[in-house]
């Protein structure tokens, strides 16, 4: 495949988004800019990306850790997974951090 239309839903802490916004699917993986972030999920192995500038997140949900970097530290977070989907074209994620949920849901659309 290469450029696909995307809706994606996310619920992180208070803040709800829902949008639709182009990407690239390649070796299963989905890549898109989302806003000052360019979000990788490489959907054989459950990995969420997420890279700013001086940041970069990386969320196993097979392992259950998200490793933050950035140029002065890097820190290992341990997360609760509580359902992760991965079929039919939509990447699904529920998980937990000390206290706060959040939701992650990416649906394939159509190729352009």
């Amino acid at each position: 495949m290469g450029k696909v239309n995307l809706y994606i839903k996310s619920c992180l802490i208070n803040e709800e988004m829902e949008y639709n916004i182009k990407g690239i699917l390649q070796d299963n993986k989905i890549k898109y800019q989302d806003k000052d972030a360019k979000i990788i999920i490489d959907m054989n192995n459950n990995i969420l990306e997420r890279i700013k500038k001086e940041e970069r997140y990386l969320f196993d949900f097979n392992n259950n850790i998200c490793i933050a970097k950035t140029s002065k530290f890097e820190v290992s977070i341990p997360i609760k997974v509580l359902e992760c989907n991965n079929k039919n074209n939509m990447f699904f994620v529920k998980y937990q951090i000390e206290n706060n949920l959040f939701e992650y849901k990416i649906n394939i659309l159509e190729e352009i």
